[in-house]
């Protein structure tokens, strides 16, 4: 962030008025200013010193020219000293296996809680000092509007328009959902194009955000409307009930997020056998922590974290070789282990914050493995979700 050009105010203030009319804006009644300690450090003034004169006075306010790195760590402090004065991070997640889920029915796992237990390791020296609470579309953004948790991980992301009426932002994006089509493998279909004659079961889309999985109705429809076909779907609502018609055989094919097919997969093999995924991707939806959006400090760091998770599997750092690392002769290697000093700069900690992190849950490729891979039963591919050089969506923002 460059540095910010200077802001001027002209301000009218009556001697005999209850208000401070601002040039252009209206008028902000006085009782409703607070002329404390700022953040900022500006120094306190009373009303009676701002009035001066028997009519008007003429208020010149220069705006503090700030540069990138005060505003971020003005900003930092709020939720930063708040993570760290409560000795904890929280997070609201969308249930969701291999982002977010109770797999054993006590303890959290998943990508999504890899990358909160990465941010508790780098902010206060221990990945176990982590909190986790379930949340919609709905309560999601509301627990992060009035502080209640720090971060808020939804398996899709929330419309731009949303985000901008409520005051939020996204991260970069830490994984890349994308819709597929499974197939019960005594079907013989091989290819989306083979299922132009066969209903396709898919919950319908929903557009006003109640629904976590919106739009896969609309998506698949998209998908077969630009190929030139048309498709034979089975609309569902409740998804036990849409499982039941894949499971129970009655219908060959079901279309749904990656994830929560590889979760079927598992749970119902016994009796859809070995299901096939078709490697068409239908659509995609990029997953990223949503934030406050004037937290420009916290927003750093999250999106760091997630670039250093990345970065490192890019340099072969795992959480087996780190300190074999330390004395590499990769000047890039020695940075991003604080060996060389100026990591912790951008991000207000110290500069051993990304080896914390990634002795707590590994490099993005051993949390992968472990969380959607072929470590975690899921098996679910890399596909988008390996560094673009591999032909992946992921990449790295410079620590700098």
């Amino acid at each position: 962030m460059g540095s910010r050009s200077p802001a001027f105010f002209l301000v009218a203030l009556s001697d005999n008025s209850d208000e401070m009319e601002l040039t252009p804006g209206g008028s902000v009644p006085v009782s409703h200013l607070s002329f404390g300690r700022s953040p900022l450090g500006m120094w306190p003034m009373s009303q009676n010193q701002w009035q001066n004169g028997n009519r008007y006075c003429l208020i010149l306010t220069l705006g503090l020219t700030l540069s990138g790195w005060l505003v971020k760590t003005a900003v930092a402090e709020t939720v930063i000293n708040r993570i760290k004065e409560a000795k904890r991070i929280t997070a609201a997640v969308n249930v969701r296996a291999g982002l977010a889920d109770l797999p054993t029915g006590t303890a959290w796992a998943g990508l999504a809680v890899d990358l909160t237990r990465a941010l508790a390791a780098a902010i206060l020296e221990d990945p176990n000092k982590a909190a986790f609470g379930a949340a919609d579309r709905t309560t999601g953004p509301e627990l992060i509007r009035n502080g209640a948790v720090d971060l808020y991980i939804p398996v899709r992301p929330l419309a731009p328009s949303k985000l901008t009426v409520l005051g939020l932002t996204t991260s970069q994006p830490f994984f890349f959902n994308v819709q597929r089509v499974l197939v019960r493998k005594d079907s013989g279909i091989t290819a989306v194009s083979q299922l132009v004659h066969t209903p396709i079961v898919v919950q319908p889309g929903y557009h006003n955000e109640r629904n976590v999985d919106i739009a896969n109705e609309p998506n698949l429809r998209n998908y077969f409307q630009r190929a030139g076909w048309q498709p034979m779907i089975l609309a569902i609502e409740e998804w036990g009930e849409a499982e039941s018609a894949f499971t129970s055989g009655h219908e060959k094919a079901m279309s749904a997020d990656e994830t929560e097919l590889a979760r079927l997969r598992i749970a119902k093999g016994h009796m859809v056998g070995e299901a096939v995924m078709l490697p068409e991707i239908i659509a995609m939806a990029p997953v990223s922590a949503v934030v406050k959006a004037d937290d420009l400090g916290w927003l750093t760091l999250v999106s760091a974290t997630i670039s250093a998770l990345i970065e490192a599997e890019e340099l072969g750092i795992t959480s087996e070789n780190i300190d074999t690392n330390k004395s590499s002769k990769d000047p890039e290697v020695l940075y991003l282990l604080g060996v060389t000093k100026g990591i912790g700069v951008p991000v207000g900690l110290d500069d051993q914050w990304v080896e914390r992190v990634i002795k707590a849950v590994g490099n993005y490729g051993q949390a992968f493995d472990r969380d959607l891979g072929t470590g975690s039963g899921l098996d679910i591919d890399r596909g988008l979700n390996q560094a673009w050089r591999h032909g992946g969506l992921l990449y790295t923002m410079p620590i700098r």
